[in-house]
C-alpha cells in the first residue's frame, strides 16, 4: 500500500504543480520555460522523495515499460495505474478548486479591467492546463507525443539503472526540455494520467484528443521497454567483459 500511496502523491505533485503553473499564470505573460521547469522540477522532487518507496513512476507509460522489462510485477502495475490516475484527477480537481481564489487576485482584476468572470467561464476560456493540438494536426500530434514519450521513457529506463548518475535530476530536466519543444504543438504531456485528468473537467475537444494522446503514449512506453532491454543488456555485457 505504501507504494501506491507514493505513486498517488507523486502524480498529484507533478500534475498539480505543472498544470497549476499554466492555469494560474493565464492572466500574465506565460513563459514556456516557466511551465517546463514547473513540470520538470516537480517530477525531480517527487522522484527524490518517493522514488525510494515506489520507484517514482508517476506515469502509466513508465509503469507499463517497467512491467514489460520485468522491473515491476503486473499486479503492482495495476495498483500503480489506479494510484496514478487518481492522483492526477485529484490534482486537477485541486487546481480547479483554486480558480475561484485566483479570479479574486489583483493580477486577474487588472487583466479584466475590473470586469468579473465566473469559474466556469474561466475554465471554458483558459482551460485547466490540458494538453491540446490544433484542428487538423492529429497525425502530427500523435507523432510528437509518440516520439518524445518514447525518448522520455527510454531515458528513464536507462538512467535509473546507472549508479553514478543523479537520475531524478536528469529525468526532471529532460522532461522540461521535451516540454519546451512540444508545448506549441501538443502541450507536451507524455503521460496518460496527465493527459486525462484536466480533460475530464474541461470536456469537449480535450476528451476527444485523448484518442490521440493516450494510445501514442502507451505504445511509446511499451516500445521503449524493448529498446531499454537492448541497451541495458549491451551495457551489462560490456561490464562483464571488462
Amino acid at each position: 500500500m505504501r507504494k501506491y500511496i507514493a505513486e498517488f502523491l507523486g502524480t498529484f505533485m507533478l500534475v498539480g504543480i505543472g498544470t497549476g503553473s499554466i492555469v494560474y499564470s493565464a492572466a500574465s505573460t506565460q513563459s514556456p520555460l516557466t511551465v517546463a521547469l514547473a513540470f520538470g522540477l516537480a517530477l525531480a522532487i517527487a522522484i527524490y522523495t518517493f522514488g525510494p518507496i515506489s520507484g517514482g513512476h508517476f506515469n502509466p507509460a513508465v509503469s507499463l515499460s517497467m512491467a514489460i522489462q520485468k522491473r515491476l510485477t503486473w499486479v503492482d502495475f495495476g495498483g500503480y495505474i489506479v494510484a496514478q490516475f487518481l492522483g492526477a484527477i485529484v490534482a486537477s480537481a485541486a487546481v480547479y478548486g483554486g480558480v475561484a481564489a485566483y479570479l479574486k487576485s489583483s493580477t486577474v482584476s487588472t487583466a479584466l479591467s475590473g470586469q468579473t468572470m465566473t469559474v466556469s467561464q474561466f475554465v471554458s476560456y483558459v482551460g485547466l492546463g490540458q494538453a491540446n493540438y490544433a484542428t487538423g494536426e492529429r497525425l502530427n500530434a500523435f507523432a510528437f507525443e509518440f516520439v518524445l514519450t518514447f525518448l522520455f521513457v527510454l531515458v528513464i529506463s536507462i538512467v535509473t539503472k546507472l549508479t553514478n548518475v543523479p537520475a531524478p535530476l536528469v529525468i526532471g530536466l529532460f522532461l522540461a526540455v521535451l516540454i519546451i519543444v512540444a508545448l506549441p504543438i501538443t502541450g507536451g504531456s507524455f503521460n496518460p494520467a496527465r493527459s486525462l485528468s484536466p480533460a475530464i473537467f474541461v470536456g469537449g475537444k480535450a476528451l476527444k484528443h485523448l484518442l490521440v494522446y493516450i494510445p501514442a503514449q502507451l505504445i511509446a512506453g511499451a516500445l521503449a521497454a524493448f529498446a531499454a532491454n537492448y541497451f541495458n543488456k549491451t551495457s551489462e555485457e560490456k561490464a562483464v567483459k571488462a
